[in-house]
């Protein structure tokens, strides 16, 4: 991975986590973001267990000796007072209105984290459509999803 993690981990964890690493590289601070949506997603139902975890290091590429550093980021996400809309508006802001696919692909690695330990909650669902609403994303992607089989199914009914 091209993020320079290393770097990262030595950064004071004081203040805002979006103004600690500000200077580091687009990409990277996209990661952080996508990490910082992840931790709090994970934590809207109460709890953040290690198949949460587990599923937020195996959608995020990065070596083995990153692994420490990601952890860290995410125990400082989940410890963010501010609220997951702040942070998605931080990240459509840093991404903009052209890269729509992959603002689609952030939402569908919350859907895939908020499955990931089998119980779905109120609260992540509550917290994705907020940031679905954020990436102007009308459907989310099991929404649209559904919209195609019921299309698919209707047509072979008649």
């Amino acid at each position: 991975m091209d993020m320079n993690l290393e770097n990262i981990m030595f950064k004071s964890s004081e203040g805002n986590m979006w103004e600690k690493y500000r200077h580091e590289s687009k990409q990277t601070i996209c990661v952080i973001g996508v990490l910082i949506l992840a931790a709090k997603l994970c934590k809207a139902d109460g709890h953040f267990n290690i198949y949460e975890e587990e599923a937020i290091l195996k959608a995020v590429p990065h070596e083995p000796y990153q692994k420490r550093i990601l952890l860290k980021i995410l125990d400082e996400a989940g410890a963010d007072s501010k609220p997951i809309e702040y942070d998605a508006m931080r990240i459509k802001k840093l991404i903009g209105d052209d890269h729509k696919d992959f603002l689609e692909f952030i939402l569908a690695v919350l859907y895939k984290l908020a499955y990931s330990d089998h119980v779905y909650s109120e609260e992540e669902e509550r917290d994705i459509r907020k940031v679905a609403k954020i990436f102007n994303i009308e459907k989310t992607l099991p929404e649209k999803i559904l919209v195609i089989l019921k299309k698919k199914f209707k047509r072979k009914d008649n």
